[in-house]
């Protein structure tokens, strides 16, 4: 799980550009004040439990802090799919973002 400090923030609006996979939607962009910031976000279309979404959330950001170095400059924000479920191995769509971060 991440710390406070690598939580993204809504308040300040979202990144600009945006990626589509087949399981999440990510917008993401360069954080001006520095580190790295995430967040997951998955709605009630997904599936109507709420522990099963926290699963997912879980799960995705479990992946992201096991392969991602924290020191990058990043806003990620991750909309995920109602594929999710259906899809088995998300790590690999992950990491296919990590490469699209390395050009950020």
């Amino acid at each position: 799980m991440f710390s406070k400090k690598h939580r993204f923030s809504f308040k300040k609006g979202l990144p600009n550009k945006t990626k589509s996979f087949p399981s999440f939607t990510l917008r993401y962009g360069k954080n001006r004040e520095g580190g790295l910031k995430t967040a997951v976000v998955v709605s009630k279309k997904v599936h109507k439990n709420a522990s099963i979404r926290n699963k997912i959330k879980r799960d995705i950001l479990r992946v992201l802090s096991d392969k991602i170095d924290k020191s990058r400059e990043a806003n990620l924000v991750f909309y995920i799919k109602r594929k999710a479920l259906e899809i088995a191995n998300l790590e690999d769509e992950i990491e296919q973002v990590l490469d699209l971060i390395e050009e950020i």
